[in-house]
């Protein structure tokens, strides 16, 4: 699959860290979320699946039968939850291109489905690739392993599409990119070494960041984060650090996370508890100026903004909880995609997420269309959706295992 050498390469994900890290952060969104509800090539091509629910397991307080979510087994050893799809073949050409994550590093035409596997082996078995970002030459990945004390690497994928490693990353180690360039975040690890660092990949001097200082994510020389400065209490500021000199710039609210950061953009939400006339999301120009404030209807996590800045797609909970599942502590999620120019919310049809599952995302630079990638434990299953379509479209679902969340940037010629 050749393309030409001015391709760009647009970031997957809200913020490109590495796998480990990824895991603890979805941990605290599910333990979040749980405060917040009770307190306020040919031979890859395989057939799409379509899962089932499981038998029947309990009995809900009214005396109901309640059933589980359905579950495929996944990597190492872990069992899945299965998001639940109503989805169609592509009925149009939308030209997406997508360079996926997992067991191994793929190039998929979405439109007929074709899978290419990147031809060096440096994936070994074990291993999971989660790709991270991307300039207009190079894409950027790294490595996780199912054994936790394992190293781990970054990988460089040329224009023509040859992986090769960078070098290992060390356990409190981190790449963080915007999607033009890669850096490495490399967190406190002890009394002795209390502050966080970071450094371009490309090469440059080590900063060090502000005491007690959590980077999440970084756009342009700003890094977005999270400042404790109270080591016995949780972090309280959504903050801004410079990169370049490790100076605090703005405290941006207490007791919130980033939701989304990119286009020069910084997003989060607050209030959002049982009362949902109070959920609000909040948007702010990471260069400063005005914070801008759009309501919600429901809890929301986990989100990406669109390359050109106008829209923000991101988790949020469903409106009615389906009643196959009444069982479940908390209910499904839904894909939801804001305009920010206008506020106006609309929910992709057709997908309905368990809370401890997280989806890939990735807004293609043309067409409107938003790519999500699913992880259903022996296969990997790619849909994009544009607002006027009654349900997503999917392509072939990809073998081999992933990691939570699967992991994609969206090519374009």
């Amino acid at each position: 699959m050749e393309q030409d050498q001015d391709e760009v390469l647009e970031v997957g994900k809200a913020s490109g860290r590495g796998r480990r890290r990824a895991g603890w952060i979805l941990v605290l969104v599910v333990l979040t979320l749980i405060v917040l509800h009770a307190s306020t090539g040919g031979s890859d091509r395989q057939a799409v699946p379509n899962p089932t629910p499981s038998d029947l397991i309990s009995t809900v307080p009214d005396g109901r039968t309640a059933r589980a979510w359905p579950t495929a087994s996944g990597a190492c050893g872990a069992d899945t939850l299965l998001p639940i799809v109503s989805s169609a073949p592509p009925a149009e050409h939308t030209g997406i291109q997508v360079l996926l994550g997992g067991d191994r590093l793929r190039l998929v035409d979405f439109d007929n489905g074709h899978a290419t596997t990147l031809p060096d082996a440096v994936v070994r078995p074990g291993e999971y690739a989660a790709v991270l970002a991307s300039d207009p030459i190079t894409a950027y990945a790294t490595t996780g392993s199912c054994d936790e004390t394992a190293p781990y690497a970054m990988l460089r994928i040329s224009v023509d599409h040859r992986v090769s490693v960078i070098r290992p990353l060390g356990p409190t180690e981190s790449p963080l990119t915007d999607g033009n360039r890669v850096w490495i975040a490399s967190f406190a690890s002890s009394i002795d070494n209390p502050f966080a660092t970071i450094a371009p990949v490309a090469g440059g001097p080590q900063v060090r960041l502000p005491h007690g200082f959590y980077a999440s994510a970084i756009v342009g020389d700003t890094v977005v984060g999270q400042l404790q400065p109270d080591p016995g209490i949780s972090p309280t500021w959504l903050a801004l650090v410079d990169a370049r000199t490790g100076r605090l710039q703005a405290k941006l609210e207490q007791r919130v996370a980033p939701l989304a950061v990119g286009a020069g953009q910084v997003l989060w939400t607050s209030g959002c508890g049982d009362d949902a006339a109070l959920c609000t999301l909040h948007r702010r120009a990471i260069a400063g100026g005005q914070t801008v404030g759009s309501p919600l209807p429901r809890l929301a996590c986990c989100g990406v903004v669109s390359p050109d800045g106008t829209r923000v797609a991101f988790l949020i909970e469903r409106a009615t909880t389906d009643s196959r599942f009444d069982g479940h502590p908390l209910p499904p999620m839904d894909i939801a995609i804001m305009r920010l120019d206008t506020g106006r919310l609309a929910i992709v049809p057709g997908i309905e997420l368990p809370t401890k599952t997280q989806p890939g995302l990735a807004f293609a630079a043309r067409g409107d269309w938003l790519v999500v990638a699913l992880n259903a434990g022996s296969r990997t299953r790619l849909l994009a959706w544009r607002p006027g379509l009654r349900q997503p479209y999917e392509t072939t679902a990809l073998p081999g295992p992933v990691h939570d969340p699967p992991t994609l940037v969206v090519t374009s010629r």
